[in-house]
C-alpha cells in the first residue's frame, strides 16, 4: 500500500512539482511506519505541508484537502486489513525502469506530468507486454 493509493490521489491530476513533492512523501511515509490511522495520518500530511514548505518545495495542494477532509470526516481511509494487496510491481535485480528512467513519471506537454505505468511509479522496470509498449 502507498500513500497515493491510502489517500486515493489520482496523479493524473498533478503537476510535474506535485508529483516530485508526493515522491518525497511516499519516502516519509514508509519511514514513519506508513500510519493509516485518522489522528497518526493527520499528523504525518501536517508535518509533510510544513516539511514541503520549509525546503521550498512547495506542497501538492492536493494533501492540504486530504487532511482538512480527514479532519471534518468527509473523507475517510480504508481500514488497512480491509485493502487488497498493494500493486507492487515486480523488479529483477532492481534496475531502473527504461521507459521513464528511473523518474516514475512522464513529462506531458504543457508542464504536467503522469504515472509511468510500466513501473506504477517505482522507479523499477517490470515485465511489459511488446504489444502494450507499442503502442505508447
Amino acid at each position: 500500500m502507498t500513500l497515493t493509493e491510502t489517500l486515493q490521489l489520482k496523479e493524473r491530476y498533478l503537476q510535474i512539482e506535485d508529483l516530485r513533492a508526493l515522491d518525497y512523501c511516499e519516502r516519509r511515509w514508509k519511514e514513519q511506519g506508513c500510519p493509516t490511522e485518522r489522528w497518526p495520518l493527520i499528523n504525518f500530511l501536517e508535518r509533510m505541508l510544513q516539511e514541503l514548505k520549509n525546503n521550498g518545495i512547495g506542497y501538492p495542494k492536493v494533501l492540504l484537502l486530504r487532511k482538512k477532509e480527514i479532519q471534518r470526516r468527509t473523507f475517510r481511509p480504508e481500514p488497512r486489513e480491509e485493502r487488497i494487496g498493494p500493486r507492487e510491481p515486480q523488479c529483477p535485480n532492481g534496475e531502473a525502469c527504461k521507459e521513464c528512467k528511473g523518474q516514475g513519471f512522464h513529462m506531458l506537454p504543457g508542464g504536467s506530468g503522469t504515472l509511468c505505468m510500466a513501473c506504477l511509479g517505482t522507479r523499477r522496470k517490470i515485465g511489459v507486454s511488446p504489444a502494450l509498449s507499442e503502442g505508447s
